[in-house]
């Protein structure tokens, strides 16, 4: 009798799909997605709405204090009126840091993590911690949807009903003054926050205590908004400068040549080109900027808020594989510190060796842990899929779009009233139009960011599942 054939390991053909089931396949994703986002978010949202209108209140409130401090303070120093302004920014934060990881807990989001591995130093549930690695991202979204400059221009206001308009010493006034008559001033001093800053943060990894976290908080926010405001001004001045160069002659000449070529073949260049930027900056460039850039990249930084374990168990899940193949300072989202000893090989450095890896980790230290987060956590949400990121940018716009229109209707409500109306009951009036809408908001993004994980782990059992052998084939012999 023969020996009966080993089983292969080889798998099947997988059948074809048809560009039908293909096209099936996807809209049955959307759609779950869809669902998963409307239905948790209401869920989650109307469960602790209690406990999401007090931290909201409460971080709603330490801005205005802020404001108030800030205006009053620049009657004796417009400096001093920028550190206090500073903290507006803080207290917004903090709210929305809390706000996450309370929804987070309600969702289950870290314990995902394996429970041999959930041991953690305390870094991913410091407050300090988490806002110190948010507030880059935090005002930087900010900054770029013009929201710093106009919470700046709303203080410079305030001033001006207090103190008089055209009065000196507005917070942008000396923001002007000092990129303009003093930039190396300016520079001097984002120098100097930015080191003390660096020597408060390593005094709370050497303490552990809690006020020197959100002293470092505080610092860093004071130090971005030296960095954007006052390199709003210097791009100003450098493109200023620019115009006034020769080479940018050259360069109108070239355009004028190119232009009177083309206008041998009835081709209008200037034309041509107004209409071009006239569709990109009114129509295409909102839509790719406003309606799908910024709901993703608030999607990357609440990712950040749940701290580098869950960052990097998604990762891993992405990858295919298991939290147990993790390699301590391999990940992405490892610390500086432990990827520096998972590389040393051999005894420490002395002496100049030993200085220059000290000064390497004071600054590249700080980029990893603070700064490339933020870019990795991007990378991290935009490799969940299109067809969930569309349907997140779908639920997303949607609800802006309702939000805008219970502010529009609350303005025509009120009617017209006179400035000083406004700056009385003005904040008031945004509360209203904001409180119910942006913890529902953040609901959504906690939501969201579990969806990644669950597409991330669903992919990684898909990739780790054992192969079926095929059906052993007996030979039968004579």
């Amino acid at each position: 009798m023969a020996e009966p054939a080993a089983p292969t390991t080889s798998r099947p053909p997988a059948p074809r799909l048809t560009a039908a089931d293909a096209g099936r396949a996807e809209l049955v994703g959307l759609l779950t997605d869809l669902r998963i986002l409307v239905v948790d978010s209401g869920r989650v949202w109307w469960r602790l709405l209690p406990q999401l209108l007090g931290l909201y209140l409460l971080g709603w409130l330490g801005s205005q204090l802020a404001l108030r401090l800030a205006v009053a303070a620049g009657e004796v120093s417009a400096w001093l009126a920028l550190v206090l302004f500073s903290f507006n920014f803080v207290s917004l934060l903090t709210a929305l840091v809390l706000i996450l990881q309370l929804v987070g807990r309600e969702l289950g989001i870290r314990t995902l993590i394996p429970a041999e591995e959930a041991a953690v130093d305390g870094r991913d549930e410091s407050v300090g911690q988490l806002l110190a690695v948010t507030l880059l991202p935090f005002l930087g979204l900010y900054a770029a949807f013009g929201q710093v400059t106009e919470a700046a221009s709303d203080l410079t206001v305030e001033q001006g009903l207090r103190s008089g308009f055209g009065a000196d010493g507005s917070v942008l006034g000396v923001l002007n003054d000092a990129s303009q008559q003093h930039p190396w001033r300016l520079l001097a001093l984002v120098v100097g926050v930015y080191v003390l800053r660096r020597v408060i943060d390593a005094l709370h990894e050497r303490t552990g205590r809690q006020v020197l976290g959100l002293l470092v908080a505080l610092v860093e926010s004071f130090f971005m908004l030296l960095v954007i405001l006052g390199g709003i001004r210097l791009f100003q001045l450098a493109m200023l400068w620019l115009t006034d160069r020769a080479f940018m002659g050259w360069g109108a000449a070239v355009r004028d040549a190119v232009g009177a070529f083309l206008a041998r073949f009835a081709i209008d260049l200037p034309a041509v080109l107004e209409t071009l930027t006239r569709v990109v900056t009114e129509q295409v460039w909102p839509v790719a900027w406003d309606v799908v850039s910024q709901p993703i990249i608030w999607l990357a930084v609440a990712a950040l808020i749940y701290g580098s374990q869950v960052l990097s168990l998604a990762e891993l899940w992405r990858k295919g594989q298991t939290y147990a193949d993790r390699i301590p300072g391999a990940g992405t989202f490892a610390r500086y510190r432990d990827k520096q000893a998972l590389r040393r090989i051999g005894p420490p450095p002395r002496g100049v060796q030993r200085v220059a890896r000290e000064a390497k980790e004071a600054f590249l230290g700080d980029v990893d842990d603070k700064y490339l987060p933020t870019f990795h956590s991007l990378r991290l949400v935009l490799r969940a899929g299109l067809v969930f990121l569309g349907s997140f940018v779908l639920v997303h716009a949607v609800l802006e779009a309702v939000r805008n229109y219970a502010s529009t209707a609350l303005d025509a409500l009120l009617g017209g009233h006179t400035v000083d109306f406004w700056t009385v009951w003005g904040p008031w009036v945004d509360l209203a139009s904001t409180l119910p809408f942006e913890p529902l908001r953040l609901c959504l993004l906690a939501v969201a960011f579990r969806r990644c994980l669950e597409l991330f782990q669903q992919r990684s059992h898909a990739a780790a599942a054992p192969v079926l052998a095929p059906p052993a084939t007996v030979g039968v012999g004579g």
